[in-house]
């Protein structure tokens, strides 16, 4: 389930800097996080619907979280009332690429592109642009199998970073 591999990858910045480190990784604290599939970081529900039409499947994550599965547009949103758009998976190569990156794309390919991830543990890249992060894991081929862009959380506290920051 992407959920859990996701905050896995959430639980490694807690040890992270608050700056993405490495070769030409195309942004840097502070910069906006890039539009993926048409939509950005905290879109409400009326955008993504307005983009991406209605969800093929809604999975609720506790209180007040829900996943959006569009399998046409091979796209998940992993979506919050407060936060809105909180993660955004790319769940097939058409579904488009994020900063040039691409599923299936091999690894050289990603480290020629982005240089070195600012973390990682096994075959999970970490890219941390301040508040946000791009991870992606990659197969026993040293290809792209997943792709998401996300909130980052707040090395000192711990704690995610939200909309209003």
């Amino acid at each position: 389930m992407p959920l859990v591999s996701w905050l896995m990858a959430l639980l490694l910045l807690q040890v992270l800097p608050a700056a993405a480190q490495g070769g030409a990784f195309p942004w840097k604290s502070g910069d906006a996080p890039p539009a993926v599939a048409g939509i950005r970081l905290g879109d409400d529900r009326a955008r993504l619907e307005a983009v991406l039409g209605k969800p093929s499947e809604t999975q609720k994550l506790g209180e007040d979280a829900w996943a959006f599965t569009y399998r046409k547009r091979g796209v998940q949103v992993l979506y919050t009332p407060l936060d809105g758009a909180a993660i955004i998976y790319l769940q097939s190569r058409a579904a488009g690429d994020i900063g040039g990156v691409r599923l299936g794309d091999a690894r050289e390919d990603v480290l020629a592109r982005w240089g070195n991830p600012s973390s990682g543990q096994g075959e999970t890249a970490l890219y941390l642009a301040g508040s946000w992060v791009v991870v992606l894991k990659l197969d026993q081929n040293g290809q792209v199998k997943q792709l998401a862009l996300g909130r980052a959380t707040d090395k000192k506290e711990g704690t995610f970073y939200r909309k209003k920051d």
